[in-house]
């Protein structure tokens, strides 16, 4: 009994000291990245956020902050949270933010490490066992390609997402394994629902779940039962799934991604974005099997898109290559399960962000489950190579490559951890880039001081004007020029003014261009002496374009009659917010824009508003909201 016991205790020690080598393993190498700046995302959606700058830890405060992700508030509480309560123990110093976010990824190397035993005993694998988790959990976690998901702020969504998607990963194979093995099983798998639901909490990346399930049933759990009634039910439950999912995904997902407007904010519609997508994901691979930091560089914006299978070629070459190896999956689904199991693992991944959703085309982040798969590959195929004298070959190649991933992975996250070696390391590897010359700019005017004497206040001009003119840039480096003239009355804005209003006529409104657009409103707002005459000839051509959320259409009539003394655009900004809002069902929204027209004593403006309301069948209610206006 006594020996029993101390090996157990041995054994324990042994897997606390392999956990405890992976988190500081893991720490070390994303330790230098966590003094560099918020970036890209992080600014709309955190920095500028105000409804998650809470100060304390109360429950109103907090759900405040949980249903303030745009668009819509609904989505995504759990993230949100995590970063109120960041904002509540350290303000906006990122680094407080970076370290969570490091956080998470140090739960879910511990997590995939867990899960890696699971897979390895299911497939075979007994030598070595722990040792092998250990290595591909290392080997996930420092790979350079994780290093932006990690340290980029806005990401912990896509990370903390994972741990609760790895926990039901997790539960999900329990549960399985004792019922294989004619045990109780279904407590863990129930236990799949509420993990599920958490981790949609975090981002919309948990409705992929299934399919990483049924990869694992069609591999390493081969729809097994201790009975052959429970093989039937798996069997049948997955192939109903299936088809419900099927069913779904062609009847109502194809159908409103395939309207008009869906694609309005892209530079490419559903059929280049499928195309491309074929490029994109052999590309990852690339990046995952030789990772090369001066490969990733963050910024995709200039992606070439693909128009067809040959234009470019490559488009073809990438179809062949992927359709090979879901092929090569097939073939090895009972020959090589793991590796199988680690294909299917990679598209499943990738099945949501590559497919219809006008999403942007490319994103590193999005391999951060993905690459486990390929890792998973790697492996089968290194267990599988003969050998004469021994594994000392293979375990010495395997250290040397997690010595030379966890190399990489320092060296870049060091790079993430200086503002301006991030931006100028970014802008070097992507000079067509315009979000990395944005950055690049905004470092070199931080680096001044707003000094207009010092040359690098020149520079940053200099870099504006280079973004401004690339073929695919938006309005931001224009706004940007506008936003600096004004600030330090420096002469020669038309061009940037030209070149602003030009664009938003003629070019894809992206969400990063509105949102650039919206900010040089509400600078104006705060007191900056903008030119109004172009800020209302911008506003005139965006109204002309794009359907924009009432809140916005309100700002738009607000600012008019406040600043620009243009009465009737006005009149068509707050018609446009009461119409919208009254099309989205909130009627709420189009009666206290009426009500404060009436109050502010613009009478003609709500009467108008108020017409045209009637005109789209909308009466009785907006009639009673405004008699009970003019009555208060």
């Amino acid at each position: 009994m006594g020996k029993w016991v101390d090996g157990r205790a041995r054994l324990l020690s042994l897997h606390v000291a392999t956990l405890l080598a992976l988190l500081g393993l893991v720490a070390l190498v994303y330790w230098p990245g966590l003094g560099g700046p918020f970036i890209f995302d992080d600014f709309p959606a955190l920095v500028g956020n105000q409804r998650i700058h809470v100060t304390g830890l109360a429950w109103g405060e907090l759900w405040r902050a949980a249903t303030s992700f745009d668009p819509g508030g609904t989505g995504r509480q759990l993230a949100m949270a995590s970063f109120a309560l960041n904002h509540a123990l350290g303000g906006l110093d990122p680094w407080g933010w970076k370290l969570g976010g490091l956080l998470v990824h140090l739960a879910n190397a511990l997590l995939v490490y867990v899960l890696c035993l699971r897979l390895l005993a299911l497939a075979g694998v007994h030598e070595y066992l722990r040792l092998s988790a250990a290595a591909l959990a290392l080997g996930w976690a420092v790979h350079p390609l994780q290093v932006s998901a990690v340290l980029y702020v806005v990401q912990r969504m896509e990370t903390l997402c994972l741990t609760f998607t790895l926990l039901a990963l997790l539960a999900y194979l329990r549960g399985r394994r004792l019922q294989i093995a004619g045990g109780r099983g279904w407590p863990w798998l129930l236990a799949c629902a509420p993990l599920l639901l958490l981790a949609l909490g975090a981002k919309e990346s948990a409705l992929l779940l299934p399919l990483f399930t049924l990869a694992l049933e069609l591999t390493l759990l081969a729809f097994g039962g201790a009975t052959a009634a429970q093989r039937r039910f798996w069997r049948w439950a997955y192939a109903l799934g299936l088809m419900t999912g099927v069913a779904i995904f062609v009847t109502v997902v194809v159908p409103h991604y395939t309207a008009p407007n869906a694609y309005f904010s892209r530079d490419f519609d559903l059929v280049q974005r499928l195309l491309t997508q074929l490029r994109v994901l052999p590309m990852y691979l690339g990046q995952i099997l030789l990772p090369i930091p001066a490969r990733m560089p963050f910024y995709y914006d200039d992606f070439e898109v693909s128009t067809s299978l040959l234009h470019p070629w490559t488009t073809l070459a990438g179809g062949g290559l992927l359709v090979g190896l879901l092929l090569l999956s097939t073939y090895w689904r009972k020959r090589a399960p793991l590796a199988a199991l680690g294909v299917l693992w990679f598209f499943a991944g990738h099945a949501m962000t590559s497919n219809v959703v006008p999403l942007e085309l490319v994103f590193e982040h999005r391999n951060y489950f993905a690459l486990l798969g390929v890792l998973l590959v790697l492996a089968e195929g290194v267990r599988r190579i003969p050998v004469r004298d021994g594994p000392g070959i293979k375990v010495t190649g395997t250290v040397a490559v997690l010595v030379a991933l966890g190399f990489l992975g320092t060296i870049r996250a060091a790079t993430w951890g200086d503002r301006l070696l991030l931006a100028a390391e970014h802008a070097n590897m992507n000079p067509d880039s315009p979000r990395a010359l944005q950055d690049l700019g905004i470092a070199y005017y931080e680096l001044s001081g707003g000094s207009t004497d010092s040359p690098l206040f020149s520079l940053a001009l200099q870099v504006f004007e280079q973004e401004a003119v690339l073929p695919r840039s938006g309005i931001l480096p224009d706004q940007t020029l506008v936003l600096l003239h004004a600030k330090y009355e420096l002469p020669g804005a038309e061009p940037a003014w030209d070149r602003l209003v030009a664009k938003l006529r003629d070019r894809p409104l992206s969400p990063e261009s509105l949102i650039a657009f919206y900010a040089l409103i509400e600078q104006r707002y705060k007191g900056v002496e903008l030119d109004d005459r172009r800020l209302t000839e911008a506003i005139r051509v965006l109204m002309g374009r794009a359907m924009l959320l009432p809140h916005k259409y309100a700002q738009f009539g607000d600012y008019l009659l406040r600043y620009a003394g243009e009465m009737d655009l006005a009149s068509d900004a707050f018609a446009n917010a009461v119409l919208s809002s009254l099309d989205r069902g909130d009627e709420a929204y189009a009666r206290q824009v009426l009500s404060a027209l009436v109050d502010g004593g613009h009478e003609k403006q709500a009467e108008f508003a108020l017409e045209k309301a009637r005109e789209a069948g909308f009466t009785e209610l907006l009639d009673y909201s405004v008699q009970h206006a003019r009555a208060k």
